[in-house]
């Protein structure tokens, strides 16, 4: 139940949680509908309401017999932006310059459902140009959405890949997209790495199929060296030039 999970990231306990939803769902009750509705031990029901009553989210109705109900549900409002602020803090104080200077440029992602998951995150901060060296297939199209959001924004796309005469409606389907396309004969170059290089300034190596079976141990070296991402591009340009 979404509700649940909503009160208990607001701080409440599980017999809070489950107390405080039966009185929501049946209005101002006595302690004994609110155990038959919860299926609460007697003991945890009456310590769970006066916590919530403690806490200032139910009150106790003076009638006899004694009867809960809820109030100021719009207090839930200020909580949650309260903790929407704490969470805004912290993603700044994640993203503030560290004080520790050392800087790490290589990293290594493994999973191609997670290497695909990046790629999508990473295509989103490109401002100029992206170029790709990699074998299209079914699987690369997850991450086509984000390559043409690139487009959308005027980011230069250019795509490197095997040639296979099977795919030369799909070729075209790119090229309309605004991607720039040329195909490699295999027995000329043999077989390219899988690179891609996001504004000279980061790059990737993918190692997966053939090499490696289970999608699970695919694995992706990222770095964010401009000399080694300038290295990879002019190996890159190097093949993309000599291709008509």
């Amino acid at each position: 139940m979404k509700e649940a999970q909503i009160l208990k990231k607001l701080g409440f306990t599980e017999y809070e949680t489950r107390a405080y939803l039966s009185l929501a769902k049946l209005g101002t009750s006595t302690v004994r509908e609110i155990i038959e509705d919860s299926k609460l031990p007697r003991n945890k029901a009456y310590e769970s309401l006066q916590n919530l009553e403690a806490k200032g989210k139910i009150v106790l109705v003076p009638v006899s017999p004694k009867k809960y109900k809820i109030v100021n549900p719009e207090v839930f409002n200020d909580e949650i932006d309260s903790m929407r602020k704490e969470v805004d803090s912290l993603i700044k104080l994640i993203e503030k310059p560290k004080i520790n200077k050392h800087e790490e440029f290589f990293w290594i992602i493994k999973g191609k459902k997670e290497i695909h998951n990046y790629f999508a995150a990473e295509n989103s901060k490109i401002e100029k140009e992206l170029l790709i060296c990699h074998t299209i297939s079914n699987s690369y199209f997850k991450n086509i959405k984000s390559i043409k959001q690139c487009i959308d924004r005027g980011v230069k796309v250019k795509i490197l890949t095997p040639h296979n005469q099977k795919l030369s409606e799909t070729y075209n389907l790119l090229k309309n997209m605004g991607i720039e396309i040329r195909t490699y004969d295999e027995k000329k170059y043999g077989t390219l790495q899988r690179i891609s290089i996001f504004d000279n300034n980061s790059a990737s190596i993918v190692i997966g199929s053939p090499e490696v079976k289970s999608h699970e141990d695919y694995v992706m070296l990222w770095t964010e060296s401009r000399i080694f991402s300038n290295m990879l591009k002019s190996y890159f340009l190097s093949i993309w030039n000599s291709i008509k």
